[in-house]
Parts: C-alpha cells; structure tokens; sequence
C-alpha cells in the first residue's frame, strides 16, 4: 500500500466540494490539521469530494459492473471500460488501479477523525456526531472495497482486505504500513465494528447527502444479506422502513426526474454544476455505457421500470438525464431495504413466501400485479433478482447480486475466480506482504 498512499495522501483534501461547506481541508497532517470543528467538518468533506471522483460514485464504480454483468455494454473506446465489457479485468485495468487508493484515502480521513476527535476542545464539536459519520464512511468504503477485490461470498476465505485503522502519521510516507490481507470475516468484523459504533453513538439523523444514522443501517443491512445473516439483516432494513422518515416515490420515474434527493432516498453521493458527476456523460451525452438488449427483453409487460430509459439510435439509461452532470448517485434507496427485509425473511426461515409482502411492494409501485405463492425458494429468488434488476439497474448491484447469490457463473458465463477483481498491479509491486487474488496469479 506504500504506492496507494504516497501518490494519493497529499492530495487528499485538496478537491474543491462546493456542494457542502465549509471548504475540505488543503493537507492531512495527523498532527495539526484537527484542531476545532471547522477542520473535522473539513475532513468529513475530503472524504464525501472523493466520492464523488469518477473512478467511484461519479460514476464507474456504479456503470463498471453493469457492463461485467448484462446489464450494460460498452460502445465507447477506452481499454480499461471495455476490459469490463469482455469480462477480463487484468491486473492493470486503469479503473481498479485508481479506485483501490481512491477508497484507501477515504478510509485514511475516517481513521484521522476517529483517532483524534476525542482530544479537541472546541463547544461547536458534536464529537459523537462526527463519529458516527466517520465510522460509517470507513464501513462504506471498507465494504465497496471488499464487493469488488475480496471473496466477500466466502466468510471462510483468507483473501479479505488489508485492514488500515490508523492514520499515517505527519505526510511521512516512509511510515505507511505495508499491510497484509486480513481474512474475509476479519474484513466483515471490522466493517460491523464501524457501522455498530456510528449506529449507537448516532444521533438519528437524515440528511441524505451524509452518511447518516439510517444511511449507516442501510449499510448494516446490505452487509448482513451479503453475509447470510438473516436475521439481523431484517432487524436493520425493518428498522429502515417502519422508524424512518421515508416513503416510496408514487411513479417510479419521479426517482430520476430530479437531480435532489427524493422520499425514498436515504444516502446519495451528491453533485452540482460545479461539483459535477460523470453519469450523464458516459451514459448519455457519449452513449458509452449502453444499455444490454438482454436487460431490455428482460421486462414484464407493463413494467414502469422499462420506462427509464432513452430510444435513438441506441438504447440509454435515462436514470441520470441532467446535462449538466448534477445528478446524484443513489447509493441507498428504500426499495432496496424492501428486498432485502423480503430476501432476509426467506432465507431465515426458509419460507419461500415469507418475504412475497415487500417483493409485492416494489411491484405494485412499478405497476406490476402481485406475485407469488413460490413452490419453493429458487422460484423466490428468480422473482427477487428479476425485482432487484428492475429496480437497482444502472445503480451497481446486478454483479454483486448474481456473486452473492452464486449465479455469476451460469448467467454471465464467466469463470469462478472472476467473481472477483484482481489486486491491482502497482500495489502488488511495492508490497512485500499484499497477496493476489487466486487465478490472477500468472498475471
């Protein structure tokens, strides 16, 4: 992790974030630079800039694994989208290369907060709020990590994450560690420890262009379904739906009609003009990220979800149509927390009906009729997945589901090891401890 961090770590705060205010800070120096309120918020807001980087929620990291699944297809030009597209992702695709350290720097920032916050004295510090924050963002960032290089459907696997939990000290680069891989369920314990410590220190709050307390049990929620935890799972996405302050849009296609946050939003990336995401320009304004005809075919008649899209002379998503790029990345949605409160359900008490209640909800707002009673539950999960594909498209989930749900293979025709990407070159060539992932070894 040496090259991760000395290329990233000075510029880390140094992005402009006029969506939020006060200014990110301009150098992280674990020694100085958190002295009062105005600095702490300042980091939170390195952090948030970062996300909204391209290579992350500004748009490849929720376009990217729709073209490795069916659900998108790459007209443009560039190496490391189409490498995507073909379902061979080397170990020096461009993508993984900048997105390991980008979510490294954010994970960096949260260890800054959470070391440190304890000790500043200044009344206009709600240090537990800020805390929380911090906790969920280094969750966030952990468990986007783990989805794409760690085996995050194994919890018996070695190859988790290198785990950084303290930040580096004073811009010395000669300090930074060089960081085994922890094992898949030490990545998840400490991804639980995060999101259990924001979520009993949190305040209970819904701003939804921050990593919120609710945002933080959406997370917890999405990270117990990946583990099969079931019945914690439904504990967090019920707490969601029936304690928080949300609501389903009435038409489907409101969701994206408008670049601000909905009722159904619970934690969204934002951007404006002059913080500008990259989705309407990769999907729409250079028609790169397509829409697979597969996708298309695969709508029930009468479908609203089949709306959402743009016919020229190809097939669009229209879910991010500003052209001025100031549509949010919808990174927690309520429909969501249905399908997985249904999914949990299921599989907890292995009733394939038990979860047909929520599956019905998603439908009916998408002008669909009921469904079910399932004979069994693989005749469920082909009703969950054709919801969660429906709904979540172009939003960075049909990968992940079709891996955690072991389909990957026989849907999208790819080799078991391809269920994950491999470690990126250059982090491999400056660590004497950071081990590749299986079958990316002759790379």
């Amino acid at each position: 992790m040496k090259k991760t961090i000395s290329l990233f770590l000075a510029i880390i705060l140094m992005v402009s974030c006029d969506v939020l205010e006060p200014e990110p800070q301009q150098s992280l120096d674990s020694d100085g630079v958190l002295v009062d309120a105005a600095s702490v918020e300042g980091t939170l807001l390195g952090a948030y800039s970062l996300m909204q980087d391209a290579d992350y929620y500004g748009a490849e990291y929720i376009l990217n694994f729709d073209l490795i699944a069916d659900n998108a297809i790459m007209e443009g030009f560039f190496d490391s989208q189409l490498e995507f597209d073909n379902q061979a992702v080397p170990t020096t695709n461009l993508w993984i290369g900048n997105f390991w350290p980008d979510a490294y720097i954010i994970i960096n920032s949260a260890n800054l907060i959470i070391t440190t916050v304890n000790d500043i004295d200044d009344a206009n510090l709600d240090v537990d709020a800020v805390l929380s924050e911090a906790y969920a963002i280094r969750a966030l960032a952990y468990f986007d990590l783990l989805r794409v290089f760690g085996e995050h459907y194994d919890t018996t696997s070695i190859y988790g994450l290198p785990l950084l939990l303290e930040p580096i000290p004073n811009n010395d680069f000669n300090e930074i560690p060089d960081l085994a891989r922890s094992t898949v369920a030490e990545t998840y314990g400490q991804i639980l420890s995060d999101l259990d410590n924001a979520i009993n220190i949190g305040a209970g709050g819904t701003d939804s262009g921050r990593m919120n307390y609710y945002a933080a049990l959406s997370l917890r929620a999405r990270v117990k379904l990946y583990q099969k935890d079931y019945d914690g799972a439904f504990t967090d996405a019920n707490e969601v739906i029936t304690d928080g302050p949300y609501e389903l849009v009435e038409n489907v296609s409101d969701v994206y009609a408008t670049t601000d946050a909905t009722t159904e939003s619970i934690f969204e990336v934002e951007f404006n003009d002059q913080d500008e995401s990259s989705l309407f320009t990769f999907t729409l304004f250079r028609n790169e990220y397509n829409v697979d005809p597969d996708l298309l075919e695969s709508f029930e008649e009468n479908d609203q979800r089949a709306n959402i899209f743009a016919f020229s002379s190809v097939n669009e998503s229209n879910k991010y149509p500003d052209p001025i790029n100031s549509d949010n990345a919808k990174v927690f949605r309520l429909p969501e927390l249905y399908l997985i409160r249904s999914e949990a359900a299921v599989f907890d008490s292995n009733d394939p009906n038990a979860g047909t209640e929520d599956l019905n909800v998603v439908r009916n707002r998408a002008g669909l009729p009921d469904t079910g009673p399932f004979a069994d539950t693989d005749e469920y999960v082909d009703a969950l997945q054709y919801e969660r594909r429906a709904e979540l498209n172009f939003e960075g989930h049909r990968f992940f589901d079709l891996v955690r749900l072991g389909q990957a293979e026989e849907v999208l025709g790819i080799e078991s090891f391809r269920r994950v990407l491999p470690i990126p070159r250059d982090e491999l060539q400056v660590s004497d401890n950071l081990a590749q992932n299986p079958g990316y070894d002759s790379e």
